[in-house]
């Protein structure tokens, strides 16, 4: 089986996850420029803004990189117009993120119908059930999101998930997803089989990258703790910096049956990542959905360093594993 960097023509096993508003042109440029694999994150944007960010990542590198879309039957019809943009504008790698499930006939049709405009599919799983119906359906490359991971939250932890996934799949090369920051976490990964990992909070603090400053700031300033679940009345929870915004739903959500509150919530969390994101209000109408992982995140730094540095740590704490005493004894 190839590697993730024979599959991807990347010089890093590592991908930087799509997050809307966040994974634009200038932070994907960046990435793949450095030897990662980017992607954008733009599948539900207007026609005009998918294809001006293809197009200004391809300004910025003559490197591999993806688009994401979001793969289930309610939204074929946007699903219609990324690939076809994506197709027009010469992008060979196509990111389905899923929030709903896999259906096995609707996948199949999808999968074949990216591999025949001669596109590598990867795609974001978070069951094992997932796992299987993407392998048998022929992805390219899986990519397990454990619930620690930013954006919208998955049921399973990343350590009970990847190895329920690596029992499954039998062709795709499987990717860890969620709670993963540093060569800690690589290392974790690559003991697990996983072909590479995925980030997506550590680059939301990554200079290149377009995301408003306050942003940045509070992703480097996070703690432990300082991230909160908001919107499980809606069904389709997501971890964010806490903040006014946040403590405003977690009241709603307290004081109101699940019905009543989502649809408050939808009236006062509409736009709050762009918010946060390009107006740089992190405080009452912004949300900064980053992952539990965030107090790991300790400076605004580089894309080169960051994945120079994971890679590099990752691999010399793989070298050290062959030091403990447990594997100095002979079977």
């Amino acid at each position: 089986m190839k590697s993730l960097q024979e599959t991807l023509h990347i010089k890093y096993p590592i991908i930087s996850g799509p997050m809307a508003w966040t994974s634009m042109a200038p932070l994907v440029g960046a990435v793949s420029n450095a030897g990662g694999f980017g992607v954008l994150g733009v599948g539900f944007s207007p026609s005009e803004v998918v294809a001006h960010e293809i197009e200004a990542t391809q300004q910025l590198t003559d490197k591999p990189f993806a688009i994401n879309v979001t793969i289930f039957p309610e939204v074929e019809e946007n699903l219609e117009r990324v690939t076809a943009i994506a197709a027009r504008e010469g992008v060979g790698y196509i990111y389905a993120d899923n929030g709903a499930g896999l259906e096995r006939d609707f996948t199949q049709k999808w999968f074949d119908k990216w591999h025949a405009l001669g596109m590598t599919v990867l795609t974001k799983v978070m069951t094992s059930n997932e796992a299987q119906v993407a392998d048998d359906c022929g992805a390219d490359v899986i990519i397990a999101k454990g619930w620690e991971g930013g954006g919208h939250i998955s049921l399973e932890g990343t350590m009970a998930l990847l190895p329920q996934v690596m029992d499954v799949v039998k062709h795709a090369l499987v990717v860890a997803s969620g709670g993963i920051a540093d060569g800690r976490g690589y290392a974790a990964a690559r003991m697990f089989g996983c072909a590479g990992i995925e980030m997506g909070t550590r680059f939301m603090a990554a200079t290149e990258g377009s995301t408003h400053e306050n942003v940045k700031r509070a992703v480097v300033a996070a703690q432990d703790g300082d991230v909160v679940m908001t919107g499980a009345s809606t069904g389709a929870p997501c971890w964010q910096l806490k903040n006014q915004l946040s403590d405003q739903m977690a009241a709603i959500e307290r004081a109101d049956k699940p019905s009543v509150a989502a649809e408050k919530l939808q009236t006062i969390a509409v736009s709050s990542l762009r918010q946060a994101s390009e107006k740089g209000n992190v405080t009452d109408r912004g949300a900064v959905m980053a992952g539990q992982v965030v107090p790991l995140v300790k400076q605004v730094e580089p894309v080169a360093q960051i994945l120079e540095e994971t890679y590099r740590d990752g691999i010399r704490i793989l070298r050290q594993t062959a030091d403990l005493p447990e594997c100095q004894v002979k079977a």
